[in-house]
């Protein structure tokens, strides 16, 4: 189908004559079955052998399938292809649409071998057109059957092209068989070639020229290559498709990626590879580097960087992969890649959700006809959990005017592609005017995990939605056509103005996180000041509320917060009545948030276990005796009793460190081999007392 940008020939037949062409830069060449010594036109019909390919439309690709075994092609193997709806076969995800390009042309649509390249549809009523697969070891077969041409009056198609690609991965020839062609596409706009995975090499059997039924070609690899290939190239950052991610400020670090492929014939060495992000105001906020020592012809590297993304300002960050160090690279436009990273502010209570940023080009984009639309993906809620109230979006015109429909869709279909319809609406064409306009969604809905599509659809000719041509690009953009989503053909240079309005459910939830002073074993002799860090884990402001300690069966302490406590934040809070030991006895020391409003209860408390010694007389302490303090090698103890008693030594965080039995008598000599130098707390317990007090150990 075409497309209109605010803008919106009959050729003659290929000729029956004997042809030749190439070699390409590569090596590869082609003969027709009319050239002695070319291929002899025998159609091989695999729709009862084969399986047939669902989910073709109009302007999209399915796939990938996996081969059986690889096919070679220019300097590489292949085994995943997918399978577009205009008649190729690419090795990757390329989505490729009218106006198609020459063939070689680096950017773009690489890596593809194109059959009869047209603009076919399977969409319309009646439409008879079917795509049938073969697989074997060594052969590979794509059949389109009566696929008819995409055409703007109804039934929206018009004309017939059965054709085939045949893989030999014997002797790597490609050879395309047209059975029937009649009609005419728009713009009688059509490819016949191959191209490699640079794009600046290829051969191109021919273009806007209408081949003839019952005609083969075939395409045949170089036996020597007339090329020594020295590239490499980075084949995605972040993850597989270097799409974009969504991101908290503050939140989890965000690790740097990248994979990097050795897309040449020859062995390399030392390459250097870049990770840098840069924020919003394009300053570097993350830089760092690894050296790849070697890889081999088509093997592939995954880096994961030393240091992380840790994003601290929101907005749109660029986190951009580079390669570099590889003397007389054939192909350098491949060695960079950007991934786009969307930070959010997650204390702000209403976002926009979205990757087109604050500028569009000026032109629009709509399909011919007015039965087409186009969509994005938005990965992840920028915060959870939160309600989904309304649609964004930006026209440039609306000219007739018409109406227009916004729907979402959850990520549940086959592969994660939309699924269940979560929401719908239409917009009056009154309503749907030029400019930034939002939308309220049907109902309200919460959006807590896993990601959304969002759906722009037209509701008649001459309505235009807006384009985000300001890199770093999301790559998360779709063509919707008949309902059918395919990725969107210029996807790698637009984003549109489409997204989502969401809104913070209010969380009210604060807690105290620990203490500040006192750790759990600790000896407690004295008055103590209680100090406990109180955190904010909601959204929403906290003041006022009751802070409460409690040690054992003790009674309660409780004391206000005397400030406003922000959401993320924590503030230490002191209690101005101390721990005073009023027994001997172990028990835990408790803290706790008593706000009303708090909907999480199992963060509101901190607890430590405490030694509390009371009431011990000054003639106690004065009975032992600890011989040398500070001490070296050993310590001695005397005046703890006649009945044995047992020695805790801790150090300042709690930790037992040591535990000595010490038998019937008055005094012991303790070895503290393997005690570190430091300060330590010593607990001496024995029948009918206990003593404590501080040991410091050096040498």
């Amino acid at each position: 189908m075409n497309r209109t940008l605010t803008l919106f020939g009959l050729l003659i037949p290929l000729a029956a004559s004997a042809a030749q062409g190439g070699p390409d830069t590569y090596g590869y060449t082609w003969k027709d079955s009319n050239e002695p010594g070319g291929p002899v036109f025998n159609w091989i019909d695999i729709t009862g052998t084969g399986f047939q390919v669902t989910g073709l439309a109009d302007d999209n690709i399915v796939g990938p399938f996996a081969m059986f075994t690889n096919m070679p092609f220019y300097w590489y193997d292949r085994k995943d292809v997918w399978i577009g709806s205009n008649g190729y076969i690419a090795f990757n995800s390329t989505n490729i649409a009218s106006p198609f390009p020459n063939i070689p042309q680096a950017g773009g649509a690489n890596d593809y071998i194109s059959g009869l390249t047209a603009d076919l549809t399977f969409t319309g009523a009646g439409n008879p057109g079917q795509c049938w697969v073969y697989d074997t070891p060594d052969t590979t077969i794509f059949s389109w059957i009566s696929v008819p041409f995409w055409s703007a009056t109804p039934p929206t198609w018009t004309g017939s092209n059965t054709f085939q690609i045949i893989l030999n991965k014997l002797d790597s020839t490609i050879t395309v068989q047209i059975l029937e062609q009649t009609g005419f596409t728009q713009n009688n706009d059509l490819l016949l070639g191959i191209e490699c995975i640079s794009g600046d090499i290829g051969l191109q059997h021919s273009a806007d020229v209408y081949p003839v039924g019952n005609y083969a070609i075939r395409y045949y690899a170089p036996q020597v290559p007339l090329l020594a290939i020295t590239d490499g190239a980075v084949r995605f950052v972040g993850a597989n498709g270097s799409r974009g991610v969504s991101l908290q400020r503050n939140g989890p670090a965000h690790p740097l990626v990248m994979q990097v492929r050795n897309t040449g014939n020859q062995p390399l060495s030392n390459i250097t590879a870049q990770a840098q992000v840069f924020t919003p105001n394009n300053l570097l906020a993350v830089s760092d580097q690894v050296t790849i020592a070697n890889l081999t012809p088509g093997a592939d590297s995954l880096i994961t960087f030393p240091i992380a993304f840790a994003p601290s300002t929101n907005g749109t960050h660029r986190y951009v992969g580079t390669i570099s160090g590889i003397p007389n690279e054939l192909v350098t436009t491949n060695n960079t890649l950007t991934q786009e990273l969307a930070v959010y502010d997650t204390t702000l209570a209403v976002q926009q959700v979205r990757w087109n940023g604050g500028t569009d080009d000026g032109i629009g984009i709509g399909w011919n006809g007015g039965n087409g639309g186009v969509g994005v993906y938005l990965d992840r809620p920028p915060f959870s959990p939160c309600y989904v109230t309304g649609y964004t979006i930006r026209l440039v015109n609306n000219l007739t005017p018409v109406g227009m429909y916004l729907k979402v869709f959850a990520d549940d279909g086959p592969n994660g592609s939309p699924g269940t319809r979560i929401d719908s609406i239409y917009v009056q064409p009154a309503n749907a005017v030029a400019g930034d306009q939002v939308h309220a969604v049907g109902a309200p809905f919460l959006w807590d995990q896993g990601g959304l599509y969002v759906q722009w659809y037209m509701g008649g000719n001459n309505i235009n939605i807006a384009q985000d041509i300001t890199a770093p690009f999301s790559l998360h953009t779709y063509e919707v056509l008949d309902n059918v989503w395919a990725e969107y053909r210029d996807r790698e240079t637009t984003d549109f103005h489409l997204g989502l309005r969401v809104e913070q459910l209010p969380v009210y939830d604060v807690g105290c996180s620990g203490f500040f002073g006192v750790v759990d074993g600790q000896v407690v002799t004295q008055p103590t000041i209680v100090r406990t860090w109180v955190k904010n884990s909601g959204n929403q402001a906290a003041s006022g509320f009751p802070v409460n300690y409690r040690f054992a069966a003790e009674p309660v302490v409780t004391q206000n917060f005397p400030s406003t406590l922000q959401p993320g934040d924590s503030l230490l809070f002191t209690f101005t009545q101390a721990l005073l030991p009023t027994s001997t006895q172990t028990g835990a020391l408790c803290a706790w948030s008593d706000w009303s409003s708090d909907i999480t209860a199992g963060n509101d408390t901190v607890c430590v276990n405490l030694d509390v010694v009371a009431g011990i007389a000054e003639q106690a302490y004065a009975l032992l005796d600890v011989r040398p303090n500070p001490a070296s090698d050993r310590v001695t103890l005397s005046g703890y009793g006649t009945g044995g008693a047992t020695v805790d030594l801790v150090d300042l965080s709690g930790a037992l460190v040591r535990r000595w039995a010490l038998g019937a008598g008055d005094n012991a000599t303790l070895a503290l081999d393997g005690v570190a130098p430091g300060t330590y707390l010593y607990q001496v317990t024995a029948p009918d007392r206990r003593f404590t007090g501080k040991l410091v150990v050096h040498r």
